[in-house]
């Protein structure tokens, strides 16, 4: 019996009998709440993607897929890169093909704001690990730059937690991505400096859907207001949210607080 299970261990590690075929990995996915391209009343929206190749893959063969968007990009040495929409009906997805080697380890591709605005959100999915950013800029009609804020790639969650100040007249924003099948609801709940609860309001968002609003918007807050925001996403979903800053035209965008689960009422 001893010498049976010795031939068989030792046939294996030579590679003689065939094994279980072994599933290939994961793929590490980096998704971006919030994507903008286009023109809209004199001003220009660009949104930049920086990757650089940090897997011992090579080549490392990464995909960027834009929802409610499908803007093409160019890359650092003017290569164009297009935006292939694979499916027809609401929000479908618009494909880009990003291959980073030993000869071209990082790439830089910008969006041209071509069209009218629209935004969305972005996912960059690949086989191996890659260092990336989204950067959101602003241009006015004569090319000179307003603005720009750097988007990290989102956690998933459930709940997000930001901080609200509005005594300098700061206004929040914030994107919220649903990277899934469901249609549901989303909860905007706005708390004092003690947590009780001021005021809260409810949205609906599609699937496959981003949404973004100012927070005033959708609470009526006192101009002093001094507190926490809490962003619920939807019930079941691929949830991921980013915040946005506005200081008159000065921005910046702001990470909240992710939870897997909503705060207690």
């Amino acid at each position: 019996m001893w010498w049976r299970l010795s031939v068989v261990l030792l046939l294996l590690w030579a590679g003689v009998l065939p094994a279980r075929a072994q599933s290939s990995p994961a793929p590490t996915v980096y998704v971006f709440p919030l994507f903008a391209d286009g023109t809209l009343g004199g001003t220009s929206y660009r949104s930049t993607l920086r990757i650089t190749k940090t897997s011992a893959a090579n080549p490392l063969r990464c995909t960027l897929t834009q929802r409610n968007t499908a803007a093409p990009f160019t890359g650092v040495d003017g290569n164009f890169y297009s935006a292939d929409v694979l499916d027809a009906g609401s929000s479908p997805p618009a494909v880009t093909q990003i291959t980073l080697d030993q000869f071209l380890p990082w790439e830089i591709l910008r969006t041209a704001a071509q069209s009218p605005l629209k935004t969305g959100y972005a996912k960059l999915s690949c086989p191996g690990s890659a260092d990336t950013q989204l950067q959101f800029s602003l241009t006015d009609s004569h090319g000179s730059k307003l603005g720009e804020a750097t988007i990290e790639p989102a956690r998933l969650g459930i709940s997000f937690q930001f901080l609200i100040d509005r005594r300098d007249g700061t206004r929040l924003g914030f994107s919220l991505a649903n990277d899934s099948a469901v249609e549901g609801q989303f909860a905007l709940i706005a708390r004092d400096q003690f947590n009780y609860e001021v005021n809260r309001a409810y949205g609906t968002i599609e699937p496959w859907s981003q949404i973004s609003r100012f927070v005033d918007e959708i609470l009526a807050l006192p101009s002093d207001f001094a507190g926490t925001l809490e962003l619920v996403g939807v019930s079941g979903g691929q949830n991921y949210a980013v915040g946005l800053q506005f200081t008159g035209t000065v921005f910046t965008t702001v990470q909240p607080l992710v939870r897997d689960t909503p705060l207690p009422n």
